[in-house]
């Protein structure tokens, strides 16, 4: 799940996930302890931190990031490098790809291999669920160009599709249930125990908390603790 994290005022002159683009930082370098609010103001007070999560900063400048990398042909292996110089534990990388699927998906997907499963989440929308076709035929594309190349993994699979902001006793807008309809006669082999919608959870995104800190035993809540055990994180703390 996705985690909400501030770090207002302290971002000017950071690296971000642009230099890792780039090459010119480390994972180590770029990714900060993702932390929740507990208090008022922005001083460290404020927050406390979630432990075995991290955060690798955005900026304004990666609206531009499918551009750089498909004029420069070395920062299409960015995410290779990253890993292969990278000795860390991490079991998920978690990336927020823009829903136009473009080079900076490919650079990425084209280093996972048969054995990486690719999990992508969509919102209960049928706008959202149909972006995910683009994606399924990039995935076909990069497993064709690399099936016979032995340099280059590039086998990334699907799995998995978890579908958010399902319907509820009381939640039944009839663009999240065509949503769920669509998704079910697309994706049904894939599709995870549905995220139902809370609009409590809504607004606890939207003030920067996580979900699981206040609302425990929200439908959401509730929904990842069993999605996670599904897709096989047993063991969480």
């Amino acid at each position: 799940m996705p985690v909400p994290v501030r770090w207002r005022g302290r971002f000017k002159g950071r690296k971000t996930v642009l230099d890792l683009i780039h090459g010119t930082a480390t994972l180590d370098e770029v990714a900060l302890p993702a932390r929740y609010r507990i208090g008022d103001g922005y001083d460290d007070e404020a927050f406390a931190y979630i432990p075995g999560l991290r955060v690798v900063p955005s900026c304004s400048e990666m609206a531009s990031a499918d551009t750089a990398i498909a004029e420069d042909a070395d920062r299409q292996d960015w995410f290779a490098e990253l890993l292969l110089s990278y000795d860390g534990d991490e079991d998920v990388f978690w990336c927020d790809f823009p829903a136009s699927y473009g080079r900076m998906v490919y650079s990425v997907l084209r280093m996972l291999d048969e054995d990486d499963s690719v999990i992508p989440s969509v919102k209960a929308d049928p706008k959202d669920v149909q972006y995910l076709v683009p994606l399924f035929t990039e995935l076909e594309r990069i497993r064709e160009k690399n099936r016979l190349r032995r340099s280059v993994p590039g086998r990334p699979t699907i799995n998995h599709l978890i579908l958010t902001g399902t319907p509820t006793p009381t939640y039944k807008e009839a663009p999240a249930r065509r949503a769920v309809q669509l998704a079910e006669s697309l994706y049904s082999d894939i599709l995870t125990p549905y995220i139902r919608y809370s609009g409590d959870a809504k607004k606890l995104y939207e003030d920067w908390c996580p979900l699981p800190i206040l609302l425990p035993n929200s439908y959401p809540a509730v929904d990842y603790r069993k999605l996670m055990t599904g897709i096989g994180f047993t063991q969480r703390d």
